[in-house]
């Protein structure tokens, strides 16, 4: 990259941090995810924006989110196990889907694309954090209808994925009261990891186990993953070796 180029992209990087820090300032807390996410959907012009992070097991989950629509989005994806997210995760790259009813699309993420066009999303660009040569994240943005995955997309896009790195190594826990919708999504995702603990329990098996259950069943039943824990831990919902609680095989 030529030195010129080199500033332009430092400036760019420094006017982004300082947009997510004055957002954090006008909240009265420290920076958090929902401040990239917040500014991520400003400056790509996105409706969803959704930050994940990888869990210790190695679990991706939503660690902040724009409101309800990126919600839904997020949780579909890891339930159905296929999406930009999860595949920039694998492949440590930035996955690009600039219209997710092409055929392109579909034979990519044949069910979750389905599931996105049907909550008003026409195109998902998801771009990993990566620390040093490990990935611990990802940030997808989500546009209602076809969008260009220009080199400006991708470069916006790297650099808030270096912000939301830089949130993950200084940021401290999160402030409950400040978004409602952060808020709800970290409550059900502590529903979900006790949930599993139990499944878990019932089957004598792993987490990771326990977790691919819920979300089979999930599937298997058109349920929110979040209300599978939910009648989990309230005992409505049983599993067992070999079979889901409607009876169908595991």
């Amino acid at each position: 990259m030529a030195q010129d180029e080199s500033h332009s992209a430092d400036e760019w990087r420094a006017g982004l941090w300082s947009r997510i820090h004055d957002l954090a300032v006008q909240d009265g807390v420290g920076i958090a995810q929902r401040h990239v996410c917040a500014v991520a959907g400003k400056v790509l012009d996105a409706e969803d924006v959704v930050v994940y992070h990888l869990t210790t097991d190695g679990r991706c989950e939503p660690a902040a989110l724009t409101g309800p629509g990126a919600d839904r989005l997020s949780e579909a994806e890891i339930t159905l196990g296929e999406g930009p997210a999860l595949e920039a995760l694998d492949t440590e790259c930035p996955v690009l889907a600039r219209d997710l009813t092409s055929r392109d699309g579909l034979a990519r993420w044949p069910v979750f694309a389905p599931f996105a066009v049907s909550c008003g999303a026409g195109t998902v660009s998801a771009f990993p954090v990566v620390m040093g040569a490990v990935v611990v994240g990802c940030l997808e943005v989500f546009h209602r209808g076809p969008v260009e995955p220009g080199s400006e997309l991708v470069v916006d896009g790297l650099l808030l994925a270096d912000a939301a790195l830089r949130v993950f190594v200084g940021s401290g826990p999160t402030v409950p009261g400040v978004d409602p919708a952060v808020d709800a999504m970290e409550a059900r995702w502590v529903a979900v990891h006790q949930a599993t603990g139990v499944v878990a329990a019932q089957l004598g098996a792993s987490p990771s186990t326990a977790f691919v259950r819920m979300r089979a069943h999930a599937y298997l039943t058109g349920t929110r993953l979040a209300d599978v824990a939910a009648d989990v831990l309230a005992r409505k919902l049983v599993f067992s070796f070999g079979a889901d609680p409607d009876g169908r095989p595991g």
